[in-house]
């Protein structure tokens, strides 16, 4: 995978980063957690703190566009919406699943 960063810049008022990016892969478009991971080690960025807004292949290639954001602390992440975070952070869903198991049991 190549990644190129097409703009970045800073949102004070979120206290987060904000990242425009490009993605040449081989093969199938990769999945979520692939792209995400890439990036945060691409970027040397904190994995609690990223989020991988979104992403789309453009059409009849092997190329993807997406935003991604990087918050300066896990408090300012309050404004993420829900399903956000659970689709990059799909531990903290099976954790969830889990423990209502445990408590009906």
């Amino acid at each position: 995978m190549d990644i190129e960063i097409i703009e970045e810049r800073d949102n004070p008022l979120l206290n987060r980063r904000e990242i425009e990016f490009r993605i040449r892969f081989k093969g199938p478009t990769p999945p979520r957690n692939e792209i995400r991971n890439k990036l945060i080690s691409f970027l040397n960025s904190d994995k609690k703190l990223t989020i991988l807004d979104s992403y789309k292949t453009e059409f009849g290639t092997n190329v993807l566009r997406g935003f991604l954001k990087i918050y300066g602390d896990e408090k300012s992440m309050r404004v993420e919406p829900m399903h956000k975070i659970l689709k990059n952070f799909p531990e903290k869903v099976e954790k969830k699943e889990g423990e209502e198991k445990a408590e009906k049991g």
